[in-house]
């Protein structure tokens, strides 16, 4: 082959060498401007990430607030010691002064601290300036103080209705913070970050700061229809009385659940104290079922009215006892109407049993049982609390005329369900679904979504909401809740109830007042729900007057 055929040859080869080369390196130097410049943040953040820790500053959730946007949750900030283990060079320092600070022993400090922990947090307990100074100028490495939202705290109320979340995973575990986890949990937080070097040293400018995370989409809170002060009466009240039972509180004109109590308390942060009490601090008797007593004499006297199988102006005599098959019913109050005729509305002002008795049998039990249901006792008020009892209303079969004439036997319902069949009566016989979620809103308080309220119905004609309007207004002034009676600021009207149980052979006894105000322009039904109280005329009705006493005086409509 010539020689000037192969020096040719090699220039096309090395030619196609070099352009292969020069490609090569556009594309490096493209990969390169690409990774420095156009990814530099991106993959700068990625190798901080690495090197990153974060505590969280609060539980990253949404607020819970009353109706009027007063919150429940994170009305209080704490000041907090973070301490990362693997970053404290003096380890002795920090546990002694951390110790010092949070009030806990060296002992219990130190066994933290050595433990697997990425990050711990003690409580700021014991005021010392100079030590949290300290820690603040940077000069104890790994340890740093914070200020913190406080999700529940000692001067928290409305227990029972908001829940708590779990320590572990912060989900809810009861009340709203159970019902709304979804939303609430939803929620994006503030943390402290720590920045370090492969050798775990803080890197200089960055160190320890306060991030606030990236959010997709709403943060939500929750407002209740609940009313911050009526529910602070209503807790005040019980504290003070030292009751063990609940109070329920319901806006008349609209269902809406204006207070919910129930005693004894619980701590939110503190679940495990309680798992085997005997105290039954986590219930919420609102929601639990109890048995009635008298205040049942309220669905008889509906039904014999609704059902025009009685007449109303017929007269009945009290023996004092009345024999029912092979039980006998007594009455409890019959010296206040012995040796004399009554009428119906004398023997409900009264609580006279024979004579409720003798208006059963005349009704029968299907008309008065399914008055029961009618009228919502025995079936749930409000989905939005999901620990909520529906309660029970026997059939005919299972519970004898006697015991149905007076709220006895197996017959159990929820203080939510009184109240909610009290309202109706006092609307003239028109029912609103329970409420206690008014809306979600956003981190502004503004609407996200208002929940339906639901339709009114009609549960009892306007004739019979009247007379029993009438009926529950003579218990109080002369019947058996004279002691619930507020005559300066309209009156009150309601019923009493003295609800055997059987437990403890017999010596468990609830009393029960449950009513409205004021009887002349009727915006508030209340129960009041005694555990072992009694009497409900002796018990209950004294603590209904200072509930409705303190709304009427203080609270603004």
């Amino acid at each position: 082959m010539p020689d000037h055929e192969i020096s040719l040859g090699s220039k096309k080869r090395i030619l196609l060498i070099g352009i292969l080369f020069i490609i090569l390196c556009i594309a490096l130097l493209a990969r390169l401007f690409f990774i420095q410049i156009i990814k530099n943040k991106e993959y700068s953040k990625k190798a901080v990430q690495q090197r990153m820790m974060s505590i969280s500053l609060g539980a990253d959730r949404g607020n819970i607030y009353d109706r009027n946007l007063i919150p429940f949750t994170g009305r209080e900030i704490h000041k907090y010691i973070i301490v990362y283990p693997a970053y404290i060079q003096d380890r002795d320092t920090a546990v002694s002064i951390i110790s010092k600070l949070s009030g806990l022993s060296r002992d219990a400090v130190a066994k933290k601290i050595n433990s697997n922990a990425d990050a711990l947090e003690f409580l700021y307990e014991n005021r010392d300036d100079e030590l949290l100074s300290f820690i603040e100028s940077g000069k104890l490495k790994g340890v740093i103080a914070i200020e913190k939202n406080q999700r529940y705290s000692v001067e928290s109320i409305g227990r029972h209705v908001i829940g708590y979340i779990s320590k572990s995973d912060k989900k809810g575990e009861m009340g709203i913070e159970k019902s709304m986890d979804n939303y609430l949990s939803a929620v994006t937080g503030k943390s402290i970050i720590a920045v370090v070097d492969s050798s775990k040293n803080i890197i200089p400018g960055l160190g320890f700061r306060k991030v606030e995370a990236s959010s997709q989409g709403i943060n939500y809170g929750i407002k209740l229809t609940l009313d911050y002060h009526i529910q602070n009466i209503v807790e005040e009240i019980m504290d003070k009385n030292d009751i063990n039972g609940a109070i329920v509180v319901m806006d008349i004109k609209t269902g809406d659940i204006l207070a919910m109590a129930s005693h004894p308390d619980y701590e939110q942060d503190n679940i495990q104290k309680y798992i085997n009490s005997n105290g039954e601090e986590l219930i919420n008797k609102a929601i639990w079922p109890y048995d009635l007593g008298s205040v049942f004499k309220i669905v008889v006297a509906a039904a014999a009215i609704e059902s025009g199988k009685i007449n109303l102006d017929q007269k009945y005599i009290c023996e004092g006892s009345i024999a029912v098959g092979n039980s006998v019913i007594n009455c409890s109050t019959h010296k206040s109407h012995e040796n004399r005729e009554i009428t119906i509305d004398e023997a409900f002002a009264l609580s006279c049993n024979t004579t409720f008795v003798k208006i059963g049998m005349e009704l029968g039990a299907e008309t008065i049982l399914n008055m029961a249901r009618k009228l919502g006792l025995g079936e749930k008020q409000c989905y939005e609390i999901l620990e909520e009892k529906a309660g029970y209303i026997p059939n005919s079969q299972e519970e004898g005329i006697g015991n149905i004439s007076i709220g006895q036997g197996k017959i159990q319902v929820t203080p939510l369900q009184v109240t909610a069949m009290m309202a109706s009566i006092a609307n003239n016989g028109i029912k609103y679904d329970a409420r206690l979620i008014d809306e979600l809103i956003n981190e502004d308080g503004g609407t996200v979504k208002k929940i339906d309220k639901g339709s009114p119905r009609i549960v009892l004609s306007p004739t019979t909401a009247y007379r029993l309007k009438r009926m529950l207004r003579d218990v109080a002034v002369y019947g058996t809740g004279k002691q619930a009676n507020i005559e300066k600021f309209g009156g009150s009207s309601g019923k009493t109830g003295t609800a055997e149980t059987g437990m403890k052979n017999g010596n468990i006894i609830h009393g029960w007042f449950t009513g409205f105000i004021p009887s002349n322009d009727p915006q508030y039904a209340i129960t009041v729900f005694i555990n072992n109280g009694r009497s409900g005329g002796g018990s209950a009705a004294p603590i209904f007057k200072q509930v409705g006493e303190n709304i009427l005086t203080n609270i603004k409509r």
